[in-house]
């Protein structure tokens, strides 16, 4: 087939911005996605006159993420509809309320530690990937209305199963991006053009600088040879159960992978790896660390938002399956996402992952967990059209807790092995979602070419 400069494997946010940007900087770049779906976890797909979002539900760049990308592209990343407000489930009094109700009474300590934290280096906040954000917040006030701020934010962006122990570093990180960049503790809005939209810029500006996009390709394997990379060999659909498949080969001195940890040793031969990096990999790979959630779509005739269609709503407690979770309404962000005339919600609730293989434990759950949100939400039973989806395998990402986040993850550049990268969110990253994934791809293509991009990027690694 062959040879080009990179090989980047996945189509996803990482995996195009990757291929965008090496080929906008003149790299000969063939991406390979075993999908027939551009987007990865970020995929968008269609469903009797529907259009689900299976990870990407909103952008949580508040500026100099992938916003920027697309400008040192050439294009444009509008920002449409965004969350005007976050209402919150009151579960000691089954009510609901805005955020703001929360810390109203006396601003002056949400304040003080917005320019605690406005005064705080990234680099300092880089090092706190063993604390939990409850204990940072801590040595600047004791207010529960900031407390509880920066953790329903949690919920809503990270889907963390315990939200007050929430990695310090990674949610500081971001709450100082938004306020910097947006003015906000926390930004989020429906991309102009819908999520296929921009994943299709992002493909169109692979190939516009002369790369190159297949689709349907899955890879067998990387070939690392004298520990450097030589290439992939490319698959083909199995005829034989187990067959071994001698496909073509794509050469190349450089391999992206921006497949997740727990598939990514399927395609890097693990005995070539140190055995201390393939262990970290088999360590987040594990079921029991994988952020999991109930996800349900729900069609309703008549829309059944609290205060205004554009929130976000979240809770700590469900009233009986007491677990946390989200939901907005996606046709208010996009019409174009279901039917003239229906209002489609998006939610999810957040379940252990050791117990997400456990389908009883899972339809239990589903049961009390759409029950809940009928008792929040009365407008629910007029619901018509509904969705069931179990975000584990493929999951979200890896939960966000201390130990688990920063250094503590694989690193993008594979020791030992000249030319092999990782660009997923599930490595060594930062960020929120796809805006975090596509950051890893900045991250990695930045440590290949071996400087910095003067393109104005918010912090990254």
């Amino acid at each position: 087939m062959g040879k080009v400069d990179v090989v980047v494997i996945g189509a996803g946010a990482a995996g195009l911005t990757a291929a965008a940007l090496l080929a906008k900087e003149g790299r000969s770049v063939s991406v390979v996605e075993a999908s027939p779906w551009l987007g990865g976890r970020g995929m968008a797909v269609p469903e009797e006159g529907f259009r689900l979002n299976l990870g990407g539900h909103l952008l949580e760049d508040s500026g100099g993420g992938l916003t920027k990308v697309f400008e040192y592209l050439g294009r444009k990343l509008g920002h449409g509809a965004s969350n005007s407000d976050m209402v919150v489930w009151d579960h000691e009094h089954d009510r609901w309320g805005s955020i703001r109700d929360r810390y109203s009474g006396e601003k002056s300590e949400l304040k003080k530690v917005i320019k605690v934290l406005l005064d705080t280096p990234y680099e300092e906040l880089d090092r706190l990937d063993d604390q939990p954000m409850r204990a940072w917040l801590s040595k600047y006030t004791s207010d529960q209305g900031v407390f509880d701020l920066f953790e329903f934010i949690a919920v809503l962006e990270c889907m963390t199963d315990d939200w007050w122990d929430h990695s310090a570093s990674d949610n500081l990180i971001c709450r100082k991006m938004h306020y910097e960049e947006a003015g906000r503790a926390a930004y989020s809005f429906w991309p102009e053009g819908g999520w296929d939209g921009l994943f299709q810029e992002l493909h169109d500006a692979v190939i516009e600088n002369g790369g190159q996009v297949l689709m349907g390709t899955p890879v067998e394997t990387v070939i690392i040879e004298n520990g450097e990379v030589k290439g992939v060999r490319l698959g083909r659909e199995k005829v034989l159960p187990n067959e071994i498949l001698e496909g073509e080969v794509l050469e190349a001195d450089c391999v992206i992978s921006t497949l997740p940890v727990w598939n990514v040793l399927r395609v890097v031969p693990e005995s070539l790896l140190p055995d201390w990096y393939s262990a970290q990999i088999r360590f987040l790979a594990a079921d029991h660390l994988r952020i999991s959630w109930l996800g349900l779509y729900m069609a309703t005739k008549e829309p059944v938002h609290i205060n205004s269609e554009h929130e976000l709503a979240t809770w700590l407690h469900a009233p009986t399956s007491r677990i946390s979770g989200f939901f907005f309404n996606q046709t208010a962000m996009d019409p174009t996402t279901s039917p003239a005339g229906t209002n489609l919600y998006v939610c999810g609730g957040m379940i252990p992952g050791s117990k997400a293989r456990d389908m009883q434990y899972v339809q239990r759950m589903f049961e009390a967990f759409e029950a809940d949100l009928k008792v929040m939400y009365p407008g629910l039973e007029g619901t018509y059209w509904r969705r069931r989806h179990l975000v584990h395998d493929p999951s979200f990402g890896v939960i966000q807790k201390p130990g688990l986040v920063g250094m503590f993850r694989p690193h993008w550049r594979a020791p030992n092995i000249d030319g092999l990268y990782f660009a997923s969110e599930t490595f060594r990253s930062r960020g929120i979602g796809v805006d975090r994934a596509a950051k890893a791809g900045l991250t990695v293509v930045e440590d290949y070419l071996g400087r910095r991009l003067d393109g104005g990027f918010g912090w990254h690694y």
